[in-house]
């Protein structure tokens, strides 16, 4: 049962020990991702996956860290005493290959023994900054870890909809993080320097997400998806594909570009769950 999917942004500065003095300029995503992550604790889930863009990625396909346990710390960011945690559920991993078979979009399993895949027990930041937030609010259970791959925006929906098949014969509630930030060319001095598409295409996405309009998001323009130099909407094709049969109420609970970068914070409830609005949404990137 997938009892909600939420997407995060995943900025280390927001991290309390990282952000210090900075952490107010990102306010508004910080309280965005306390939010979700009391969301996702309420639903109670038995499984947790984390959908990244930052991971190893490769060609054959979506890369999923198969070793028991996980972990990373922020030492590149200076704070290796900042650790988080992720075991593997390894009934769900093996259900989902099974389910993948046929699919010609399958995963990568990347794990220790693999000697041509070295790194299968590293979480990346992309995950580390929501597990982050989700482990101070008390969801600690065990999960899956998979990367984006460079595949079409159809197939990655489509292996969405192959993961959802998974976690309906798992049978246990399940929460999704789709974990990915927007423009990073919002203003000038961002880290990938600036493009005035930057911000349209943030607006968009987040109209998109606020209006719950599934294939406009699958058909954005592509030169405005490039322009805007963004890392989350992989993710979310993945994690839109999970939902597709069950339909879902959006919730956008915080946005803002402090930065240079959006930081879209929000909750996609599927409607065949309870859903009651949060009061501290704070709507579109011009709110």
């Amino acid at each position: 049962m997938l009892s909600i999917v939420g997407i995060a942004p995943h900025p280390p500065i927001i991290i309390p020990e990282i952000g210090r003095g900075r952490l107010q300029e990102a306010q508004k995503t910080v309280d965005g991702m306390r939010e979700l992550s009391r969301r996702v604790k309420e639903k109670q889930p038995k499984i947790l996956i984390i959908v990244t863009p930052h991971g190893q990625v490769v060609r054959a396909g979506p890369a999923i860290l198969a070793s028991d346990r996980l972990s990373g710390d922020f030492g590149q960011f200076g704070f290796p005493n900042i650790k988080v945690e992720l075991e593997t559920d390894r009934e769900l991993l093996d259900i989902l290959v099974e389910a993948s078979a046929g699919s010609p979009v399958k995963p990568v399993l990347l794990g220790k023994k693999d000697q041509h895949s070295p790194g299968g027990e590293l979480l990346d930041h992309g995950a580390m900054v929501p597990l982050y937030y989700l482990q101070e609010a008390g969801v600690s259970v065990p999960g899956m870890h998979i990367t984006i791959s460079l595949d079409s925006y159809q197939d990655l929906y489509q292996f969405g909809r192959i993961i959802m098949k998974a976690i309906k014969k798992r049978g246990v509630p399940v929460a999704v993080i789709a974990s990915g930030d927007l423009s990073h060319r919002l203003k000038p001095g961002a880290p990938a320097g600036f493009n005035p598409r930057g911000k349209e295409f943030d607006q968009k996405l987040v109209h998109f997400i606020t209006e719950g309009k599934v294939e406009d998001i699958l058909n954005m323009d592509q030169s405005l998806v490039e322009d805007a130099g963004e890392c989350g909407l992989r993710p979310i094709m993945i994690a839109l594909g999970m939902l597709e049969q069950t339909g879902f109420h959006p919730e956008v609970i915080s946005y803002e570009g402090p930065f240079g970068v959006g930081y879209m914070v929000a909750a996609l409830h599927p409607r065949d769950q309870s859903f009651q609005k949060s009061s501290s949404g704070e709507g579109g990137p011009d709110r």
